[in-house]
């Protein structure tokens, strides 16, 4: 494995090669391994509270639609606002876990663009997306992809992905809403896993002692 650049540690976490890169420019080789060795501890504590476990969340949203080719927008209801507002709110139906939160607790929710690539299909327009926010212990969800599709029952399914913050743990799942979700919205459901990742963190920490080590022995063997 090819070392990054003195005082250039990165760090993955999220997906199997999760991404949390932490950039220590500036700093020598031992305060950059230090301060991912202190990041890496703190990651996995969220990520142990989270891991294995599923959000089960809900409300309300419309779908603005356009022509093939054209970006629609998902318009998420805020309460007690209704639609047409910048972003809304959810509430956390999650049974079994308080990870994310209390139940029926509400959290936020940013409206999406879609462009819609065929009459039935919509896929998330541009870069990853900090879609939820509000949660429990400052939790967060970055959405990656978004793919809706429209059914012949008329009912709408989405294929969700992204990753959990602050941890970095890989999140899928879906959401569905019936058929109103077009014309006047309707209420949806969804729900998001954060999927355990290998426990890649401590070896790659690991890693970077060595180098600062091994720095140090040449350093020495030139000074001799």
């Amino acid at each position: 494995m090819l070392l990054p650049p003195l005082g250039l540690i990165v760090v993955y976490t999220h997906k199997v090669d999760q991404i949390m890169t932490i950039r220590a420019l500036g700093l020598g080789l031992g305060a950059a391994v230090a301060f991912s060795a202190v990041a890496v501890l703190e990651a996995p504590v969220q990520a142990a509270t989270i891991e294995g476990k599923t959000l089960d969340f809900g409300g309300a949203a419309k779908l603005v639609d356009t022509s093939v080719g054209g970006i629609a927008t998902l318009d998420f209801a805020e309460s007690p606002a209704g639609l047409g507002t910048p972003g809304g709110t959810v509430n956390n139906v999650s049974l079994g876990t308080a990870a994310f939160g209390g139940f029926n607790s509400i959290f936020s929710i940013s409206d999406l663009q879609l462009e819609k690539t065929s009459d039935t299909t919509w896929v998330l327009s541009g870069g990853p997306v900090v879609w939820l926010s509000g949660l429990a212990n400052g939790i967060g969800f970055t959405l990656e992809a978004f793919d809706l599709t429209q059914n012949p029952s008329s009912s709408f399914e989405a294929l969700i992905s992204g990753f959990f913050t602050p941890s970095g743990l890989a999140g899928s799942g879906s959401l569905t809403a019936q058929g109103g979700f077009k014309l006047n919205g309707t209420s949806f459901s969804a729900d998001i896993t954060a999927i355990p990742t290998p426990a890649l963190l401590p070896g790659l920490v690991g890693l970077g002692f060595a180098a600062l080590r091994k720095r140090k022995q040449e350093d020495a063997e030139q000074e001799a």
